[in-house]
């Protein structure tokens, strides 16, 4: 340019690059945002589970139990209760 100063086109373009690094910047974010929900997910899930009982069904020659959420004896991820009627 005659005056020093940078063409429109690369004016553009370097508008262009930038806005396209701040994409990925808020892309990346997002994905950061992303795992902690799910993470929190997972937590509140676990806490919700801890609090509530699991049912060991009867098998042949066995009684049914009731476990809290928490013991590891019966590990199954199934019949959850909360003891609360509704």
């Amino acid at each position: 340019m005659p005056d020093g100063g940078i063409s429109d086109l690369d004016e553009k373009r370097a508008l262009a690059e930038w806005l396209e690094w701040q994409l990925r910047q808020v892309r990346g974010r997002i994905r950061e945002l992303e795992v902690k929900a799910e993470q929190e997910r997972r937590a509140r899930e676990r806490a919700r589970a801890e609090q509530s009982w699991k049912i060991q069904p009867r098998r042949s020659g066995e009684m049914a139990m009731l476990h809290s959420g928490g013991c590891g004896l019966y590990s199954a991820q199934l019949g959850f209760s909360t003891g609360r009627k509704r």
